[in-house]
């Protein structure tokens, strides 16, 4: 496993405050194995289960935790069934390969998908290895994150953007830089798209989407999906506040990433970027802020596509 990779993104910082009192970093994750962060709470999940006598676990996936999923599999000599929806990017399907890996790929988004796996894991009787919704994958994708920046930036930030699906990132990052500042205090700002904001409906008015499909096409398919009851209450205990971004602006975030540097990002984690291009909210200013950066499997004619437009405009 690789450690994260932190960049001082100095060029970010008048966009977050223009006395100079913010420092901006981008925490790089995709540079892992599969591409994304979440190869971390893949590994951790089925290493456990390997030691529990497991031998086959199902699990669900827009892409990135798939590719987790199957590199810890094959790694750990394991089977693996990944169902997937049929929105589910090239680049991400092609993760999912190996021996003893079975992709299964089902009509509509990831509920769908998520549903007909848990559905399988029960008549196999085997585990559910769940994106969001796993103590072990909570613990080894966020809070290995969290401890990660601290270690190399010397300081626990006084703020993280980072992008919120299922809502284990956010809830793993939280837990981890309160672990290690010693007191509990809400660092985390969540981003998601205004194609399917589960988390960010489910906090304003108190009814948990558990179930919900995207409005239309997005670049950030790693965030489609509803939110379980159990996430959606530990997120809400975690994070200071949540963004709705619209597609327009991850692709920009996206653009300026590739363009300024170098970086290959999905829109799942180019989202985090936004709150700050739209201008940074008001209690994060101030101090070191990290934007979670968390894959970079795209298919290329996206990032194509994603950067000429921008530069027609």
């Amino acid at each position: 496993m690789r450690p994260v990779q932190l960049i001082r993104a100095q060029t970010l910082d008048h966009l977050a405050c223009r006395n100079g009192t913010t420092r901006i970093w981008l925490a790089w994750d995709g540079a892992q194995v599969t591409g994304s962060f979440k190869v971390r709470g893949a590994v951790c999940a089925l290493r456990a289960a390997r030691l529990a006598g497991e031998r086959l676990v199902v699990a669900a996936s827009a892409g990135n935790h798939g590719a987790g999923v199957a590199h810890a599999a094959t790694a750990l000599g394991m089977r693996a069934i990944i169902v997937v929806p049929a929105s589910a990017p090239r680049s991400k399907l092609a993760r999912m390969v190996g021996p003893g890996i079975t992709l299964t790929t089902v009509p509509g988004g990831y509920d769908g998908a998520e549903a007909h796996a848990r559905d399988l894991a029960g008549r196999l009787g085997a585990r559910f290895v769940s994106p969001y919704d796993d103590d072990r994958v909570l613990v080894g994708n966020g809070a290995s994150i969290a401890l990660e920046v601290v270690a190399a930036l010397g300081e626990v930030p006084a703020g993280v953007l980072a992008p919120i699906g299922g809502g284990g990132l956010a809830t793993g990052l939280a837990l981890g830089l309160d672990a290690v500042a010693g007191v509990r205090c809400r660092r985390v700002w969540g981003v998601q798209s205004e194609v399917c904001p589960a988390f960010a409906l489910s906090w304003m008015d108190g009814k948990v989407r558990e179930r919900m499909e995207a409005v239309g096409p997005t670049l950030a398919e790693g965030l489609e999906g509803g939110i379980s009851r159990r996430s959606a209450a530990r997120v809400a205990s975690v994070v200071r506040g949540v963004s709705v971004v619209t597609e327009a602006a991850i692709q920009r975030a996206m653009s300026l990433l590739q363009r300024d540097y170098g970086l290959t990002v999905e829109g799942s984690g180019a989202a985090a970027l936004v709150p700050l291009l739209d201008g940074l909210p008001p209690c994060l200013i101030g101090g070191t802020v990290v934007v979670v950066l968390t894959g970079s499997n795209v298919d290329k004619e996206a990032v194509a596509a994603v950067v000429g437009k921008e530069r027609r405009c």
